[in-house]
């Protein structure tokens, strides 16, 4: 983690918020799991299984049970620290034009149908998955236990050397050991601190049922803001509300405002309310709405 700490906060967003629309937020595929004792020594390979080889996670003991629709759970379940978030809804976009953003199959051998994903200051990030049907394939995993909860030690490392961990539920959580057992700290105490608080002004402001949305502090776009992407008739529709919006960022989108073309139409509404939010709709074709440059 130390490597992160000489960047600026708001370099660290404006990094993080690059990355997630250069890949437009879709998760990567991850490595195969490990499959073992009670332990974490003597990890034993076992054959790539079949679908229906999956395990329901009621097998696993004891499992995550949390309220999972939006963003705003994802930050009720996050340690407090959260620079970035995003949440998608992969089963409202099939069939529509954003399909391409939905989850791949291969994180846990069967369909992830809500994913949120959450940066901290430091660099580390945690995920959040439900999975329908509610089996996983258990591919290669060992496991020890955490709050009795089965803590499934993964191969795959993040940016930081960490190896990544998975305590599966409703939805699994994903993420270094210190995050993950932190998350669940958050979860099974109803009074702990967590890191919707943070964005709780903007959020009571905001449409919270769009199956792509994201939230960013300290950003070159604004001191805090809020995206959400839908499909609409064909078309994609995105909507940044922006608390504290820079200078840079009101250039840019002033200059959105007086180019429309045939592929993308923006409006911009300055000093809405009393927080005087910046509302940005833009629409259009998918790729030249996720492409528009805020800043």
């Amino acid at each position: 983690m130390a490597c992160m700490k000489k960047y600026k906060t708001s370099t660290i967003v404006a990094i993080v918020i690059a990355g997630f629309m250069v890949v437009i937020m879709v998760v990567q595929p991850f490595m195969a799991f490990f499959w073992g004792g009670n332990n974490n020594s003597n990890q034993i390979a076992q054959p790539t299984p079949t679908p229906d080889d999956r395990i329901p996670l009621s097998r696993l003991g004891k499992t995550i049970d949390h309220r999972f629709d939006s963003i705003t759970d994802g930050l009720n379940m996050s340690p407090p620290g959260v620079i970035v978030a995003r949440y998608i809804n992969s089963e409202e976009l099939k069939g529509t034009s954003m399909e391409s953003l939905t989850y791949p199959q291969t994180i846990y051998g069967t369909n992830i149908v809500q994913g949120y994903l959450a940066v901290f200051g430091d660099g580390s990030r945690i995920e959040l998955h439900q999975l329908n049907p509610r089996k996983f394939v258990p591919r290669y995993i060992s496991i020890t236990k955490y709050k009795d909860y089965p803590l499934l030690m993964r191969p795959e490392r993040d940016a930081n050397g960490n190896y990544m961990f998975s305590i599966m539920g409703d939805p699994c959580i994903m993420g270094p050991r210190d995050k993950v057992e932190e998350t669940v700290d958050v979860i099974d105490d109803k009074n702990a601190s967590n890191s919707y608080p943070y964005f709780r002004e903007l959020l009571e402001r905001v449409d919270l049922d769009a199956p792509v949305q994201m939230v960013a502090m300290y950003s070159p776009i604004a001191r805090q803001y809020y995206d959400a992407m839908r499909a609409v008739d064909g078309q994609c529709e995105r909507t940044i509300t922006c608390i504290g919006v820079t200078e840079n960022a009101t250039a840019r989108l002033n200059e959105l405002a007086a180019n429309t073309t045939d592929k993308i139409d923006c409006n911009v509404t300055f000093g809405e309310g009393d927080l005087n939010l910046t509302i940005v709709r833009i629409t259009g074709d998918f790729n030249a709405v996720v492409d528009a440059k805020l800043y």
